[in-house]
């Protein structure tokens, strides 16, 4: 499908800061519910003599020995390091990390605003953050303090897998890292071949919300993981990253399937109480409503590869025996320790 030119007129871009804003603002309030219930940037290297990498920014990262203390300020960056074995070297993570067993011990930096203070208070020596949702601009204050940060690359699966094995390099848990990467990788290898050879794909939209419909196009990651899941994103040629879909552009294209996170309140009656005209949609008539854990799906990172497998299980139930990948996906998880 060739991308559009320009945006439709039924479609509201959102900018880059926008997007990061908007990003963080959903981890923030979906861990708050839990609780109380530019160019593509250069693939990052390590030189393993120097402990140099270059960063998701393009950036030139030294460090003068593997750290000790590490502040988390993503919930992304959080999940790789858990990835790649380094969980005992975290000092504090923020309040938009999931509220899991393993970070129960951990302080939490204010995340909406991000709390600058309260992170050099850590006298970390590494932040680690990702370039998918933290500001580019905090890189040259911390570089002031003599703090250094990485920006985790998350643009794409390959970006996150080489994030896991870097990661895993300046922690020095290089051999645990290596295994959660390979493992992550063959999952997702298994799922392309259990959803590949279909001859007619199912379509798709996948929402943020289900009062405002923020959703992912063009360069987004989600519609990598729907596509691994068999399913046919329609949002793929809006070339914003984050579309705003009007009530009209989804009549029609009518998606088969309408994927999102919507959690407790987000029920087929909540859906139309917000968008009524939808009651017409194939989607909504056939009950073909998907609900992702957001803790899976809205920070991308190895967890992502959960939320494509529970997106295909769901879209395509007679591909998959439910017993089976329940025990692969429960035996990943706990090798992984990915929440």
């Amino acid at each position: 499908m060739p991308y559009l030119s320009r945006p439709p007129s039924h479609l509201t871009r959102l900018s880059v800061p926008n997007f990061r804003f908007l990003l963080l603002f959903f981890l923030t309030v979906a861990v708050a519910v839990q609780f109380t219930a530019c160019a593509a940037p250069e693939k990052q290297t390590v030189d393993a003599t120097e402990l140099t990498v270059v960063d998701g920014l393009g950036r030139s990262v030294s460090l003068a020995t593997s750290p000790e203390r590490v502040v988390s300020i993503a919930p992304g960056a959080t999940h790789v390091v858990r990835a790649a074995g380094g969980l005992e070297r975290l000092v504090a993570v923020t309040t938009a990390d999931y509220q899991v067993e393993d970070l129960a011990h951990l302080p939490r930096i204010s995340a909406l605003p991000l709390d600058l203070e309260a992170i050099v208070g850590f006298n970390p020596d590494l932040i680690l953050a990702s370039d998918q949702v933290n500001d580019p601009a905090h890189a040259e204050m911390f570089e002031a303090l003599d703090i250094p940060i990485i920006y985790l690359g998350s643009d794409s699966w390959s970006d996150v897998h080489d994030s896991i094995l870097e990661t895993g390099h300046v922690l020095g848990t290089r051999e645990s890292a290596q295994s959660a990467a390979d493992s992550l990788e063959a999952m997702r290898l298994q799922l392309i071949s259990i959803t590949e050879g279909q001859e007619v794909l199912p379509t798709g939209i996948f929402l943020v919300s289900h009062i405002t419909s923020y959703s992912f196009g063009q360069g987004s990651y989600v519609l990598d993981l729907m596509e691994w899941a068999g399913i046919e994103p329609l949002t793929r040629s809006f070339e914003t990253p984050a579309p705003i879909l009007d009530d009209e552009w989804v009549l029609l294209n009518n998606p088969d399937f309408i994927l999102g996170t919507f959690g407790e309140s987000g029920s087929k009656e909540s859906l139309l109480a917000n968008h009524p005209t939808w009651r017409s949609l194939d989607a909504i008539r056939s009950d073909r409503l998907v609900d992702v854990p957001a803790s899976l799906i809205l920070t991308p990172g190895p967890e992502n590869i959960r939320a494509a497998w529970q997106m295909a299980m769901a879209v395509h139930p007679a591909l998959f025996d439910s017993s089976l990948t329940a025990q692969k996906l429960e035996s990943e998880r706990n090798s992984q320790s990915i929440p």
